[in-house]
């Protein structure tokens, strides 16, 4: 391999490791006008939830009814991240293609009004593309998703887990073709109050959507809960 393509190939490398770090940051770093903060329950050594302001929300528009937790006996979590990398002389967009799990909801009545977890994890299709110097890049992979948390007083706390698999892809150089492959990752989303991610629980139809700022470029991790609302109750709540 020429040195100045060896260059390039670890250049690139070190870019989408450093943006994966860059990820990491943006878990823990508290996403604008989106999340409440959580009271320390002196009585029993836990936090106690506390309700989103639906003013405060990241959803600019109308978020429908607020319903309690018992209205809900499954969700959908659907995932729509677009980062993108700008550095002197490259661009690097990373695409995680639109798709969702499904979430089971059960009654807890000694500690939270439901559980929430996952009924199957699934497997999304990611993508990077762009340019570093003269060069093009074309790599992808796949990530396992996964969540669990719980409901309380109709606001949602999912613990978001994204297992990203090796990345494998080819940076084109004039004719010349390098592949490379950089290692997966694990990443746990616990939102601002490390309790989990919040979302409102709400009958509109486009669902109620979270979304946390990328560090390392332009972008954001984007999250949409939606409820699928229970022709009966999970508990009679008169």
């Amino acid at each position: 391999m020429k040195p100045k393509l060896l260059y390039y190939a670890l250049a690139l490398v070190v870019i989408l490791t450093l943006s994966s770090a860059c990820s990491a940051l943006s878990l823990v770093n508290p996403p604008p006008d989106n999340q409440s903060g959580k009271a320390d329950d002196a009585e029993n050594g836990v936090d106690e939830p506390s309700s989103i302001d639906s003013d405060e929300s990241q959803d600019t528009g109308d978020v429908g009814e607020l319903l309690t937790c018992y209205h809900v006996e499954t969700y959908t979590l659907s995932f729509d991240h677009t980062l993108t990398v700008n550095e002197e002389g490259t661009s690097l967009t990373h695409i995680l293609k639109h798709g969702g799990i499904a979430l089971q909801a059960e009654t807890d009545p000694e500690k939270f009004d439901t559980q929430i977890s996952t009924i199957n994890p699934q497997e999304l299709t990611f993508e990077y593309l762009g340019v570093i110097g003269p060069c093009s890049v074309d790599a992808g992979g796949t990530v396992i998703v996964s969540a669990e948390g719980f409901c309380d007083a109709g606001v949602v706390y999912l613990n978001i887990k994204e297992d990203w698999q090796e990345t494998e892809g080819n940076m084109t150089c004039e004719d010349a073709v390098v592949p490379f492959s950089v290692p997966g990752q694990v990443f746990i989303h616990s939102g601002a109050s490390g309790m989990g991610e919040e979302f409102l629980v709400t009958d509109d139809d486009v669902g109620h959507t979270v979304m946390r700022e990328f560090l390392g470029g332009e972008g954001y991790h984007s999250w949409t809960l939606m409820s699928e609302i229970a022709t009966v109750p999970l508990i009679d709540e008169d």
